[in-house]
C-alpha cells in the first residue's frame, strides 16, 4: 500500500513540474510579446531572436544534460551502496555464528537492532536530511568494540576477527556515503541558471505570433524541460520522494535470519 501511495505522489509530483514548466514557458513568451517590439522588416529581428535562442539553448540543454548523467550516476551509486552495505552487515552477521562463544549473540542482536534502526528511523532521517542516525551508530560501534575485543586462539579464530573488523569498518564507510548522497548539492547553483534558461529561450519566440501550431509546439519544449528537471529533484535525493529508494536491501536481511534474533523492543 505505501509503493502505490508513494508512486502515485511521484506522479502527481511529475504531473505538478510539467505544468509549471508549461506554464513558465507560455507565460515568458506573453509577456516578451508585450513588453518587446518585433522591429521593422530590415531590422533582421527574427533572425537576431533565433540566434540568440539557439545559443541559449545550447548553454541550457549542455547544462541540464551534464547534470542529468551526473544525479543518474550518482542515484545508481547510492543503489550499488545500499547493496554492499547490506552484504557487509550479513558477512559480519554469520561470521559472528561461525566464530561461535559469547561473542556470536550480542554482536548478531547488535546488528539486528542497527538494521532495524536504519529502516525505521535512518531512512527518515536521511530523506529530511537531518543525517544519519545517532543511534544506529551506538549501536555499531557497540558491534566493532566487541570484534575489536576478540582474543583469537586459533587460525580459523584469527581469519574470522580480521574479516569481521575489516567488514564492520566497511559498514561505517558505506553509512557516510549515504550521508553524503542526502546533502543538498545545488540548489541556487542550479536551478537558478536552469529556469532562467527556460525562461529567456521562451522569451526569445515572441517574434512568431501565437497560433495554435506554436503553443502547440512551445508547450511540447516546455513539458520536456519538465520531465527533466523533474528527473534531476528526484534524483536529488535518494531517500525522499518522488525519487525514493526504499530499504529493500535492509529490509531482506529483516526478513531473513538477523530479524529472527532481534530482541524485543
Amino acid at each position: 500500500m505505501e509503493d502505490i501511495t508513494d508512486i502515485l505522489s511521484s506522479l502527481l509530483s511529475g504531473f505538478g513540474v510539467v505544468l509549471a514548466t508549461i506554464g513558465v514557458v507560455l507565460a515568458s513568451y506573453f509577456v516578451a510579446r508585450r513588453l518587446l517590439h518585433p522591429g521593422q522588416e530590415g531590422d533582421r529581428t527574427l533572425e537576431v531572436a533565433g540566434n540568440v535562442a539557439v545559443r541559449v539553448a545550447t548553454l541550457h540543454s549542455l547544462i541540464l544534460g551534464l547534470v542529468y548523467a551526473q544525479e543518474l550516476d550518482d542515484y545508481k551509486g547510492v543503489r550499488a551502496t545500499l547493496v554492499d552495505e547490506a552484504i557487509a552487515i550479513s558477512d559480519v552477521f554469520n561470521d559472528a555464528g561461525r566464530y561461535g562463544g559469547a561473542i556470536t549473540l550480542p554482536v548478531q542482536q547488535g546488528l539486528a537492532r542497527y538494521v532495524a534502526i536504519v529502516v525505521n528511523e535512518e531512512w527518515e532521517r536521511l530523506a529530511h536530511r537531518d543525517g544519519l542516525s545517532p543511534r544506529a551508530w551506538e549501536e555499531w560501534n557497540a558491534v566493532y568494540a566487541r570484534v575489536l575485543d576478540l582474543a583469537p586462539a586459533t587460525e580459523r579464530e584469527r581469519y574470522l576477527s580480521g574479516h569481521m573488523r575489516e567488514k564492520t569498518a566497511t559498514i561505517a564507510r558505506y553509512r557516510q556515503l549515504r550521508e553524503a548522497s542526502s546533502a543538498g548539492r545545488f540548489s541556487g547553483l542550479f536551478w537558478g541558471p536552469a529556469i532562467i534558461g527556460l525562461i529567456i529561450i521562451s522569451a526569445a519566440f515572441y517574434v512568431y505570433r501565437p497560433t495554435k501550431t506554436h503553443l502547440v509546439l512551445l508547450s511540447f519544449f516546455g513539458a520536456y524541460s519538465g520531465v527533466i528537471l523533474f528527473f534531476i529533484f528526484a534524483f536529488s535525493n535518494p531517500y525522499a520522494n518522488p525519487g525514493k529508494l526504499p530499504p529493500r536491501p535492509f529490509e531482506r536481511l529483516l526478513n531473513g535470519d538477523v530479524g529472527k534474533v532481534l530482541p524485543p523492543p
